[in-house]
């Protein structure tokens, strides 16, 4: 198997994971404020959440890609 299979992979994995976790918080934001009809509010405060989940969970994603590239030797 190539070697850059594995962390192309885990790469776009992360991606994903970034992009559905921004734009959940998006809707869920959009949601709650057409129901509350406090308009720009809760989604910012979508917004805001999305990318706290986004950046601890992709980092916890690329963490053990990391930590296996520095432990391979230089080709």
């Amino acid at each position: 198997m190539k070697a850059w299979l594995v962390p192309a992979a885990s790469l776009l994995g992360a991606g994903w994971f970034f992009a559905t976790a921004i734009i959940v918080g998006v809707v869920v934001g959009r949601w709650v404020d057409g129901k509350t009809g406090l308009e720009p509010t809760f989604t910012l405060v979508g917004i805001v959440l999305g990318l706290a989940v986004a950046l601890l969970g992709g980092y916890r994603m690329v963490q053990p890609l990391m930590s296996r590239l520095d432990d391979e030797p230089p080709e």
